[in-house]
């Protein structure tokens, strides 16, 4: 995965998928119980099998958000397809050593990041603040399972990192993707990610497309005891997912994979005051 400047990124993501070489685009390989299956490179010899929403799946989930008399967490479509912020974070994830770590994954949707998490060894607990992507996300688990030959140690949750409850458990690695719709769920992530380290987190991972919370997470972190050195994205070669997209959901993704920009935000305990 390139890089566009030199940081404490760059020698995660070197060491990630091929180095110095694009990761593969998301690969549709068919369905698997009435949902699009994918096939993800997050490293050179790791590939996760990803299930997320179909046409006929986003057309109903669109509608229901269209015809709710108020939106709650049961109308949001976007929870059940893939970002291209996943794919970035989880092959930064699993190019550390994640062998017997906890992983905890906030806004889990699909759940990539998770399924490669626990691919690499470690123990994930995947939330979201909607039941319909971790139902997905128990699916794909049992069919990676299959995949791998082995039982993947994943649990999900049902978690609202706006809520006033702490963190469901104390991770030692914290995952973040595509995230930064709303600037209120933007700064909660933003104190999500200083929680944690502040209580034995090792790695916080954040991965974004430019969304428009973008600015005010980086804002948040500033007002928050990180290091104003820390607080940045550093820019990565990715991908979008190349499956079909309902155009109330992602309008610019034509059903082909094309290279996209995902900023990669990295912090760990040195970087607290």
């Amino acid at each position: 995965v390139a890089v566009e400047c030199a940081s404490p990124a760059a020698a995660l993501i070197a060491g990630s998928a091929v180095a110095g070489a694009l990761l593969q685009p998301p690969n549709l390989i068919g369905k698997f119980e009435g949902h699009s299956q994918l096939r993800i490179q997050v490293q050179e010899d790791l590939h996760i099998h990803l299930l997320e929403a179909d046409v006929e799946q986003q057309e109903q989930l669109v509608n229901a958000a269209l015809h709710a008399p108020s939106f709650t967490a049961d109308e949001d479509p976007y929870g059940a397809v893939l970002w291209p912020a996943a794919q970035v974070v989880a092959s930064a994830a699993t190019a550390e050593e994640l062998q017997g770590k906890t992983v905890l994954e906030l806004g889990a949707g699909t759940g990539l990041c998770s399924l490669a998490a626990a691919a690499a060894g470690a123990r994930v607990l995947a939330t979201d603040y909607r039941e319909e992507p971790l139902r997905l996300l128990q699916k794909a688990t049992l069919l990676n399972n299959q995949v791998l030959g082995r039982t993947l140690k994943l649990e999900t949750k049902i978690f609202d990192m706006l809520d006033e409850a702490t963190l469901p458990i104390a991770p030692d690695v914290l995952l973040a993707a595509d995230l930064l719709y709303y600037k209120h769920t933007a700064q909660a992530l933003a104190r999500r990610c200083v929680e944690a380290l502040q209580n034995g987190c090792e790695l916080v991972l954040v991965g974004d497309c430019g969304r428009p919370g973008h600015q005010a997470f980086l804002e948040m972190l500033h007002e928050l005891p990180v290091r104003d050195s820390a607080v940045y994205f550093s820019q990565v070669d990715g991908w979008s997912s190349g499956s079909i997209r309902h155009d109330l959901i992602a309008p610019d993704d034509g059903g082909k994979p094309h290279p996209k920009k995902v900023g990669l935000l990295i912090l760990r305990p040195g970087d607290l005051l």
